[in-house]
């Protein structure tokens, strides 16, 4: 986990402007905890407050697709540690710049991309108020 981690980290800085200066802790966990705990179907989710990224033991992190979603919470890692959060009219436009970025890694590793990432899906789950 730590490799893939570091290597993440290094893919953010070299392919987008964000820096991760203290990397966050990744549990592997069970995905009905994680429903149970953000109360909807989630495959991963950044926790601030414990400063972890929780991802889901289905997500397979040997894989382009499933080591997007870790990339993906590591932008909002960034965001939280960046303060970047407190600018946000509310969470979910957090998402947009997240989606965008894990949309940017799969193309560049020539993945198909899945329907959430497509540009109006991101749209829609950025969206205040919904």
């Amino acid at each position: 986990m730590e490799i893939l981690l570091a290597l993440l980290i290094e893919w953010l800085a070299v392919n987008t402007e964000i820096t991760i200066e203290s990397p966050p802790s990744v549990v592997i966990t069970e995905e009905a905890e994680l429903h149970q705990r953000y109360d909807r179907p989630v495959h991963a989710l950044y926790d601030d407050k414990s400063n972890t990224i929780y991802i889901a033991d289905t997500v397979n992190l040997k894989t382009h697709q499933g080591a997007s979603v870790l990339l993906h919470e590591l932008v909002h890692h960034h965001q939280q540690e960046s303060g970047a959060m407190e600018k946000f009219a509310c969470i979910r436009a957090s998402e947009e710049l997240a989606y965008n970025i894990q949309r940017q890694y799969l193309e560049g590793n020539k993945v198909e991309l899945l329907p959430e990432l497509d540009p109006f899906n991101v749209y829609m789950r950025s969206m205040c108020g919904m």
